[in-house]
C-alpha cells in the first residue's frame, strides 16, 4: 500500500495529516447474495488486506494499519439513524442517549449544544491544527439548509467552528469533491461544472489534505443505494469507490499520512431491507498514528482517537 508515495510531492514527513473518509451506511453483514460488499473489490480490500467487507473478515492491528469494527447501537435499541451516529462520530459523546433515541437525518436538538462545543472541528481547532472539510455543495443547498435551518451534521460541524463551507466554484479549482466523488450528478442536474474521473478526485482530495492537518470528506451515495434496494445502483457505488480508494491508497504516504474510513451505521450490507440495520461498522486506518485505534470499540471512540494522533504527532516531530 502506499508504493507510489516515496516519490510523491505529497510528501512532508514533518507533519501528520489525517484525512477522514466518511462512508454513510455501510455496516459489516453476513456474506449472503444481497450483500452487495461481499464481492471481490480489490481497491476496497486494500483497507482489510485482502478481505471483503463482511463480518467473517478477520480484524488487524499493527503500528500503521488498524481494521475493527464499531458499535453503532451504542447500548440503545432501534436502527441507529445518521443524526445520532454521525453526532456521536464527530463529538465523542453517546448522541442516541443524550438525545433519548436514534434520530436522523438531521441533529437532535438535545445534541446540537454538544456539536456546538465538542465537534471534531471545533477542537481540533483550539489545539491549533488546521482543518478542512471537503465537500462541495450548490446553490441549492446552501438556500434550502438557511431557509430551513435543514443542515447535515457535518456541515452544522462546520458552521459551528468557523469552518467554510465550499462550493462549486472551488470544485471547478480542483480544490474541493463533488458528492458523488466525480460530479457527474452535479452536470447532470444542470450545474456547468466538469466532471472528472474516481483518479482525479482521489488526488484533489489528498492534495487537499495536504494543506490541512485534518479533512473530512463525506460520502452518503452507499447510504442512497442501500435505502433503494438498488442492487445496480449498489454495483456502481461500489465500483466507483473502488476506483476511488485504489488511487487514494496509493498515494498515500504511511510517513506522514493518516487515512481513516468508517461509517456511522449499517445498510447498504443488507438490500432485503430499506431501513438501516444494526450490525456494526468498519474502522479502517492507515498510516502513521494508526495505533491510537487499536482499541476502538464503538463509534464515540473516533473523534478521540484522531485528536491523540495528531497531539501524540505534534509533541514528538523535531
Amino acid at each position: 500500500m502506499g508504493s507510489r508515495s516515496s516519490s510523491s510531492h505529497f510528501t512532508n514527513r514533518l507533519k501528520l495529516h489525517v484525512l477522514f473518509v466518511f462512508l454513510d451506511g455501510v455496516g459489516l453483514g453476513p456474506p449472503h447474495s444481497h450483500n452487495p460488499l461481499a464481492t471481490d473489490w480489490p481497491g476496497l480490500a486494500q483497507l482489510s488486506r485482502g478481505q471483503c467487507w463482511t463480518c467473517q473478515a478477520q480484524f488487524f492491528h499493527s503500528a500503521r494499519h488498524v481494521f475493527r469494527s464499531l458499535d453503532a447501537t451504542l447500548g440503545v435499541p432501534g436502527l441507529p439513524q445518521s443524526g445520532t451516529g454521525q453526532t456521536a462520530l464527530l463529538t465523542g459523546f453517546n448522541a442516541p442517549r443524550i438525545a433519548g433515541r436514534h434520530y436522523g437525518p438531521f441533529a437532535h436538538s438535545r445534541t446540537r449544544p454538544l456539536l456546538a462545543q465538542y465537534n471534531l472541528f471545533q477542537r481540533l481547532k483550539t489545539r491549533g491544527f488546521s482543518v478542512a472539510f471537503a465537500n462541495a455543495y450548490p446553490p441549492p443547498f446552501f438556500a434550502y439548509a438557511q431557509q430551513r435551518d435543514r443542515w447535515s451534521v457535518t456541515t452544522r460541524c462546520c458552521r459551528e467552528a468557523g469552518v467554510r463551507l465550499r462550493t462549486l466554484d472551488d470544485l471547478e479549482r480542483g480544490e474541493a469533491v463533488a458528492a458523488d466523488l466525480t460530479g457527474r450528478r452535479l452536470r447532470t442536474a444542470g450545474f456547468p461544472i466538469t466532471p472528472v474521473d474516481e483518479s482525479r478526485a482521489a488526488r484533489q482530495l489528498l492534495a487537499l489534505a495536504q494543506r490541512h492537518d485534518f479533512t473530512l470528506f463525506e460520502y452518503f451515495l452507499t447510504d442512497q443505494a442501500g435505502h433503494r434496494q438498488d442492487a445496480s445502483e449498489a454495483q456502481w457505488v461500489l465500483a466507483s469507490l473502488d476506483r476511488f480508494f485504489t488511487e487514494l491508497v496509493a498515494l498515500l504516504d504511511p510517513e506522514c499520512h493518516l487515512l481513516v474510513v468508517t461509517s456511522d451505521h449499517g445498510n447498504l450490507e443488507d438490500l432485503r431491507v430499506r431501513t438501516h440495520t444494526r450490525n456494526p461498522v468498519p474502522l479502517f486506518v492507515y498510516g502513521r498514528g494508526a495505533t491510537c485505534f487499536r482499541h476502538a470499540h464503538d463509534l464515540r471512540d473516533v473523534t478521540p482517537a484522531i485528536v491523540a494522533a495528531l497531539e501524540d504527532t505534534a509533541n514528538s516531530s523535531p
